[in-house]
């Protein structure tokens, strides 16, 4: 798991990660921590660090697809 100094770093750092479909890069912005989930747009809850990477796994084994333009 990375440290983010800030919550936008770390939003930056996700953002990327899902932009170049880089699991190692989405993984490194997760925790490392059982009590981690995820609720994917449509989906159910994903309970714990297995669950989640799977799904990143399968989310991003297409390549890059998606780019994201964040504003205020």
């Amino acid at each position: 798991m990375s440290h983010f100094d800030t919550p936008e770093l770390a939003e930056a750092a996700f953002y990327d990660a899902f932009e170049r479909a880089d699991l190692d890069a989405m993984r490194a912005v997760w925790a490392d921590d059982k009590g981690i989930c995820c609720i994917h747009p449509g989906g159910e809850r994903l309970d714990g660090v297995a669950a989640v990477m799977d799904s990143w796994a399968s989310i991003l084994a297409g390549g890059p697809v998606l780019r994201f333009r964040i504003s205020d």
